[in-house]
């Protein structure tokens, strides 16, 4: 029993000891070609790599009407060279400086960017496409964003009126004009550009708020005016401060078309045409008696909408066309002192031209009774 003991005691410190050398001896190396299966592949930086420092500046908060510059830097971390071959700003308020067109391996290179900022406040993002060699990504955008302001803000910012042809009041509109300038600003001397505008401005809060109330003057021509109202300011940035206003003014009556146009495809049936009026004075517009100078042309009105508003139904023969030499036009008459008649020519549109047919070909052939004369 004793002897059996001793025996297992030193098999134990022979396989310890052979333990030991095995892990004291080197792993042995992988076999040529052969992978580990859990293992990724290491990724290949030959060619051209792209990157950038920052793809995205931010510029903060900036007034209005400002110019910000940002240099984008740009490094090749490949192999071989890269080559920038353009670089494209989203819009027109943003353009691209003389950039580094090659870069060798290695380098680093620079975009110059330049945002010209427009007028109007609030958040902006603008992009710049750059498109290059780079086998990593040939494609990149950058962008310029912050925030623009104004330090004195116009609400609205064009005064807009519209008045009646026949219009015998003057029209106003009040415009707000507040500071946000952390000083105070004073406003004064309002000055109008024209006769038909005057100007009153209002102090709300000294330094702070304004009513600007702009008033337009009779007669009014048709169309648009536009005039502007300038103030002087203590702002430095902003000496000078304009405040654009319109005055539309329609014509006492509207016609749509004028003239009226004629298809120049014929119709085997007959056809209707439309012409609308609307009276646009203060009194309202009445019609009548509709007529046309081609008798063969029948013409009825009625009234459609508001009051006011009126569609000419113009009725064609089958395949009419305007006799030639001949000025045909419907009329009708109103209750507007200064168009106590309208007139609308019409027009024949040019007929359109048909492709000519091709003309078949001919081909000779003999007949069959011609072909077997001369035999038995």
């Amino acid at each position: 029993m004793k002897h059996s003991r001793v025996c297992i005691a030193v098999g134990l410190l022979t396989l310890t000891a052979a333990t030991a050398r095995l892990a004291a001896q080197p792993a042995p190396s992988p076999a040529p070609g052969a992978a580990d299966a859990g293992a990724l592949p290491a990724q290949s930086t030959s060619g051209a790599v792209i990157q950038f420092d920052n793809k995205e500046f931010d510029f903060g908060k900036a007034e209005c009407a400002s110019v910000i510059n940002h240099v984008f830097n740009v490094t090749n971390t490949g192999t071989e060279m890269l080559i920038i071959s353009n670089v494209a700003p989203g819009c027109g308020c943003t353009k691209t400086l003389n950039w580094t067109r090659q870069i060798a391996p290695g380098q680093a290179g620079v975009i110059p960017a330049q945002y010209n900022s427009i007028s109007y406040p609030g958040p902006v993002k603008k992009n710049i496409e750059v498109y290059s060699n780079a086998k990593n990504s040939p494609h990149e955008t950058l962008y310029i964003e912050g925030t623009l302001w104004k330090p004195i803000e116009v609400n609205p910012v064009t005064a807009v009126m519209n008045a009646l042809v026949d219009a015998t009041n003057s029209p106003s509109t009040t415009v707000h004009i507040t500071v946000k300038s952390d000083q105070p600003v004073e406003i004064s001397n309002p000055v109008s550009s024209g006769k038909m505008w005057t100007a009153e401005l209002k102090t709300n809060i000294p330094g702070k708020d304004y009513a600007l109330v702009i008033t337009a003057a009779p007669p009014f021509p048709i169309g648009n005016s536009s005039g502007s109202i300038h103030l002087k300011t203590t702002l430095p940035s902003t000496p000078d401060l304009a405040v654009n206003a319109i005055m539309t003014v329609q014509p006492e009556i509207q016609v749509t078309p004028n003239p009226l146009r004629l298809a120049g495809i014929l119709n085997n049936a007959w056809s209707t045409n439309r012409i609308y009026i609307h009276g646009n004075g203060a009194a309202p517009l009445a019609l009548s008696d509709p007529q046309c100078t081609d008798t063969n042309i029948h013409v009825q009105i009625s009234t459609i909408g508001a009051a006011g508003m009126f569609m000419v139904q113009v009725a064609l023969p089958p395949n009419y066309q305007i006799p030639p030499g001949q000025q045909v036009e419907v009329s009708v008459k109103s209750n507007n002192p200064r168009n106590p008649l309208i007139k609308v020519p019409l027009a024949q549109l040019p007929r359109p031209v048909l492709p000519a047919r091709p003309t078949p070909l001919r081909t000779n052939t003999i007949p069959a009774a011609s072909a077997t004369a001369g035999h038995s």
